[in-house]
């Protein structure tokens, strides 16, 4: 007799095992909404932020359907950069049009726009002013940062028999303090252009917005409402260091610039160019 009993367990019959059937595969279409959210947004934005990928490509999948265009667009659109410096006080075509289903800006999340305060700060009051609501009311924008991207005023541009741009003595109000007071800036400042810019960040609905100007070369009235810097030394418009943009504290400068008005009422008479 063996260790394990009369028979070894070697010499044992196997068990019977049925033969492997592969599983029935389903042989339909593929349906990508039978997917979960999750997997669609991973997929799709494989596709669309392959570095492979071209411009027709997203065309393609954008004209697939409605409810493939919205999800797609909701990632190639998440954030939009939109640089108007050169537009000559046009409106970017990106913020014109009405905010239906297929308008690209319904989708966006975070929106940069650099621009020129000469030519199209007025906008913000007009058609950017109503787009960018629109924008966060009924599309998802969440993040507006505004650039400022050139020296205001400049009057190597402008010239110096332009007042309107000039440097003068205005009242604002020390927000600190409760009281007007007197600082030197633009009389622009005081026009509708640059206050109805104000209310827009005032009164906008929008989450987050966010204001930078270019740091080394500036207007010395933006030095009032940007970080000291480091060293202690006065800006005067030219930061000295290596940031880019400097960020306005937006509060702050609407709390001051709001209503602000020139000394002599606007009459003209004597000012100082920067």
């Amino acid at each position: 007799m063996g260790k394990f009993g009369s028979r070894s367990i070697a010499n044992r019959p196997k068990p019977f095992q049925k033969p492997y059937t592969p599983p029935k595969c389903w042989k339909g279409p593929f349906r990508l909404f039978d997917l979960p959210p999750e997997l669609r947004d991973h997929i799709l934005r494989i596709l669309i932020l392959d570095e492979d990928v071209t411009h027709k490509d997203i065309v393609h999948l954008f004209l697939t359907c409605q409810s493939v265009y919205a999800e797609a667009a909701s990632i190639f659109y998440q954030e939009v950069y939109l640089d108007n410096m050169q537009l000559r006080g046009m409106a970017d075509p990106f913020l014109t049009g009405a905010l239906t289903r297929v308008a690209p800006r319904q989708y966006v999340r975070t929106l940069t726009i650099k621009f020129s305060m000469k030519d199209q700060i007025y906008l913000f009051g007009e058609s950017y002013g109503t787009a960018l609501q629109e924008m966060a009311d009924e599309g998802k924008l969440q993040h507006l940062q505004l650039e400022i991207g050139n020296r205001f005023p400049s009057y190597e541009f402008w010239g110096w028999e332009e007042e309107f741009f000039a440097y003068d003595d205005i009242r604002v109000s020390d927000f600190s303090k409760g009281i007007k007071t007197v600082i030197k800036a633009p009389r622009f400042i005081t026009r509708p252009p640059f206050q109805n810019f104000l209310k827009f960040l005032e009164e906008s609905r929008i989450p987050k917005i966010v204001l930078y100007i270019e740091a080394n070369d500036h207007s010395k009235f933006w030095c009032l409402f940007h970080r000291a810097h480091p060293s202690g030394k006065e800006c005067e418009g030219d930061w000295k260091g290596t940031a880019r943009v400097l960020k306005i504290q937006c509060s702050s400068l609407v709390k001051a610039l709001k209503g602000a008005e020139p000394v002599d009422g606007g009459k003209g008479g004597m000012f100082t160019t920067y």
